[in-house]
């Protein structure tokens, strides 16, 4: 981002030096929302995390800040015993970057806490749209599914639930796209009965290795997973819709679980325990508890 400024500067071109003159140029200025993401992952840090915690690492820029300031108090030793247990490859390099040690994946049901981006989120609701974002990778999401629904060893169902956001992302009706995985082996029937559940509410897509070309089959290389699955986006018109109608989310989730070939979606209701949101300006990130 960049911000006319007022300098003053020593014109002797024109008047031998003495005189001076106020011109206009072009200053850098610092990313304020980048900033404000790296204050939201410090107060992350604060409030949820402690000595002797098991982080289950999902997908996400801010995510991969929370790592950061992880690995960074570890290393001036402000907080200690701290592993992480990445459900997403990237997380995994992060947290080997930042110096955050790793256990392997079949402890996550050890985990006390789980970390992930929204990209929408839906406070009213408790409700989040996650793995809309196709790059630097595609998302996991049916990993990051698994480790949220472990149970722990004390019983319970899962580790906490910790969403981390930007201001502009939080919304009153989730809308944009519905990532949904599909058995890649069976993915037309089932991108045919999602269409057909979402006709006149939105367009199916299938991603591509490189992203989400123009093109609603994915391209000459559409993505597949190494597990077998591929991911088409439920691209809504407007908000997240049923039949034309602003039907709960949870009945939208349900109406996707019964098709054939479906492995995951990326609709997240009810599971999170609190959201971290980066906000730029004086007011700083807001955290947002559930029940």
């Amino acid at each position: 981002m960049q911000s006319i400024q007022r300098c003053r500067v020593r014109d002797t071109a024109l008047n031998r030096g003495s005189s001076r003159r106020t011109l206009a140029i072009r200053c850098s200025k610092p990313n304020i929302m980048a900033e404000a993401k790296r204050e939201a992952a410090r107060v992350c840090v604060d409030r949820f995390v402690r000595n002797n915690t098991l982080l289950a690492l999902g997908q996400g820029e801010m995510v991969n800040l929370v790592v950061a300031e992880v690995g960074r108090r570890l290393a001036e030793g402000s907080l200690q015993d701290v592993a992480g247990v990445p459900v997403c490859d990237m997380a995994a390099h992060e947290a080997a970057f930042h110096g955050l040690p790793l256990v392997p994946e079949s402890r996550a049901g050890e985990a006390s806490l789980l970390l992930a981006d929204a990209d929408q989120f839906d406070p009213a609701a408790n409700a989040a749209l996650l793995g809309c974002a196709c790059e630097p990778q595609q998302p996991d999401v049916p990993r990051l599914l698994r480790a949220a629904a472990v149970p722990t060893e004390a019983g319970e169902a899962g580790p906490r639930v910790v969403l981390l956001t930007e201001a502009s992302r939080v919304v009153s009706r989730l809308g944009g796209v519905l990532p949904v995985w599909l058995d890649a082996d069976v993915w037309e029937e089932a991108a045919e009965q999602l269409d057909d559940i979402f006709l006149g509410d939105a367009e199916i897509w299938r991603r591509s290795f490189t992203g989400q070309p123009e093109d609603p089959r994915g391209g000459e290389h559409p993505y597949i997973s190494p597990q077998g699955h591929t991911i088409v986006d439920v691209r809504f018109y407007e908000g997240l819709k049923l039949y034309g109608e602003d039907e709960p989310y949870d009945k939208i989730a349900d109406e996707v679980r019964q098709v054939e070939g479906v492995v995951a979606h990326g609709l997240l209701i009810g599971r999170a325990a609190a959201a971290v949101v980066a906000r730029a300006g004086e007011e700083g990130p807001q955290v947002l508890e559930f029940q």
